[in-house]
């Protein structure tokens, strides 16, 4: 196992550094800012606390890679191979992942505000958002089909066409988000924060699974009134 710790990778050939003798790597406070690490194969290693700010990672082979904690603020994964990818604690603010490979891929506590998660490749059922911020991300037009996702603050993201069929929301809020043609049908809505989407679009909401004080609402902004038996 190739070890590397509080090294400056700014410069030099990352390729013959990184994957010297084909071993797996160990990445500890290391930091990457701005480099460009295209194609590189870094499948199966651990990333612990490193900087990727502005890097670029375009069809990098990270499958089963655990990076946990650090920044990858802005950084470039389109094409990457996230293959069983976990991402525990981790910055990816505007983050890229157009084209990206993410079954299987988990990502827990993340800040991922303004993200780019579009075009994303592989069965959405296997990948998991926990605990993870998603304001403002783009997930414009991708296929989330039975995407299940917890506790997670989706505020303000563009789900514009977006198929959301059977996803499933678990304490996650969706104030204020862009449900335009998204579709919807069978998504379980009953753990999610509505505020915004009830009161500008209620008529988007055709299909769902909803809870009865969620039903209410809905009555209310409508303008319709709901009288017991």
């Amino acid at each position: 196992m190739n070890v590397f710790e509080d090294v400056d990778f700014a410069d030099g050939d990352l390729q013959a550094e990184l994957t010297a003798g084909r071993e797996t790597v160990t990445l500890r406070r290391c930091v990457f800012a701005g480099a460009d690490l295209s194609e590189l194969d870094l499948a199966g290693a651990v990333i612990d606390r490193c900087t990727f700010d502005d890097a670029t990672l375009r069809d990098c082979r990270l499958d089963d890679t655990e990076v946990i904690g650090g920044s990858f603020l802005r950084a470039d994964f389109t094409g990457a191979d996230l293959t069983g990818a976990v991402f525990e604690n981790v910055d990816l603010s505007q983050a890229k992942f157009n084209d990206a490979m993410l079954a299987e891929a988990r990502f827990s506590g993340c800040k991922m505000t303004g993200a780019d998660l579009t075009s994303l490749r592989g069965l959405a059922v296997t990948l998991g958002f926990e605990n993870c911020n998603l304001q403002l991300a783009n997930l414009a037009e991708t296929h989330l089909r039975g995407l299940r996702i917890t506790g997670s603050d989706l505020s303000e993201a563009d789900l514009y066409r977006t198929d959301l069929r059977e996803a499933v929301f678990e304490d996650c809020k969706l104030r204020q988000v862009d449900i335009s043609e998204t579709r919807l049908y069978r998504a379980d809505l009953r753990g999610a924060d509505l505020a915004g989407v009830v009161t500008n679009a209620p008529h988007m909401l055709r299909g769902v699974i909803i809870s009865p004080e969620q039903a209410a609402e809905i009555c209310g902004a409508l303008g319709m009134t709901v009288m017991p038996g």
